[in-house]
């Protein structure tokens, strides 16, 4: 009997079960006899960006004492590749899953410790960067970050490649604030004061480079910081989930797969974005492979799932429960 290759290649299920866990969890599942499930380590930008990127280039890790959203003092750790290379996932230090759910409050939440783990790259004389962004607890646009590379030698020269989770300018209806800041504890009140602020501080960043920035698509990626990282001298954006699978050279891997399992714990509008199981499926799609999607939650319309690049919803659950 000719074994049946499997690929799973999901996103993590925030706060339950990383991206591997998830692959564990299907090869648990499956008859070892029949299907030969093959797992990739998967990330947008958000959690888990820096160990999957890392990990994929046999990099190595940094451990750097930084401060989380609310200053206070953390370790998070960036990863090093090609002698030359650092990977830095904001989510380490400025993310939704550092704080409790009493704790969120966008409009005091910093990225300080982002900018405190590039800054330390750069003490270090590292120059390139690939920062990945997702899953923050932040709506600063970056403020805190550029506080915490004031007067860092050589940050001027540096090489910045964003990888972006989404695709959504700094402000405006679609921006950072209306679209994301409410799931990192904003009121309504609260929503337009950031939005307010993210134009203010679009135009000065703007005035001050001369750049286009406040409706480059990506600005308000992370609370915004995609605006301050835009700033910089040398910088492009790349989408998250396209940079990952390239450098894990995850098209010639799925050729000849039987099928592709990818899924997050809520597939919804934002899902179709561009966020990573959305890009897994299109790289299915481009091999003619079915790609079906996990899920914990699915809101998405009929007509959403019907155009979708999933062959198949599967849910997780056995049925809609409370906790």
């Amino acid at each position: 009997m000719t074994m049946k290759k499997i690929i799973v290649a999901s996103d993590s299920f925030k706060g339950t079960f990383s991206s591997l866990q998830i692959a564990d969890l299907v090869r648990a599942t499956l008859n070892p006899s029949r299907y030969d499930v093959r797992s990739f380590a998967i990330s947008d930008g958000g959690e888990g960006f820096c160990h999957a990127l890392t990990d994929a280039l046999q990099g190595t890790y940094v451990k750097v004492g930084v401060h989380d959203p609310l200053m206070r003092p953390i370790t998070a750790e960036y990863g090093v590749v090609a002698s030359d290379t650092v990977i830095i996932e904001m989510a380490q230090a400025s993310g939704l899953t550092l704080l409790q759910p009493h704790e969120r409050n966008p409009w005091q939440a910093t990225t300080f410790g982002t900018g405190e783990l590039i800054a330390h790259a750069a003490n270090r004389g590292y120059r390139k960067f690939i920062v990945g962004l997702g899953g923050s607890a932040t709506s600063d646009c970056g403020m805190g970050m550029l506080q915490a590379l004031e007067g860092v030698e050589g940050v001027d020269d540096c090489d910045f490649t964003i990888a972006s989770d989404v695709r959504n300018p700094l402000c405006g209806p679609q921006g950072a604030a209306h679209v994301f800041a409410r799931q990192k504890g904003a009121d309504d009140l609260m929503i337009a004061q950031l939005d307010e602020r993210a134009l203010q501080f679009g135009q000065q960043l703007e005035a001050a480079t001369g750049k286009r920035i406040i409706d480059v698509p990506g600005a308000g990626a992370a609370g915004g910081l995609g605006a301050a990282l835009l700033s910089m001298r040398h910088v492009r954006m790349r989408s998250g989930i396209d940079l990952l699978l390239d450098m894990q050279q995850f098209d010639s891997h799925i050729e000849g797969a039987y099928c592709v399992l990818t899924g997050e714990g809520c597939i919804d509008s934002q899902t179709l974005q561009g966020k990573a199981p959305y890009g897994i499926a299109l790289r299915a799609q481009k091999h003619h492979i079915p790609c079906h999607a996990l899920y914990g939650r699915l809101e998405l319309t009929a007509g959403q799932m019907h155009t979708s690049p999933w062959d198949r919803f599967i849910s997780i659950n056995d049925f809609p429960s409370e906790l």
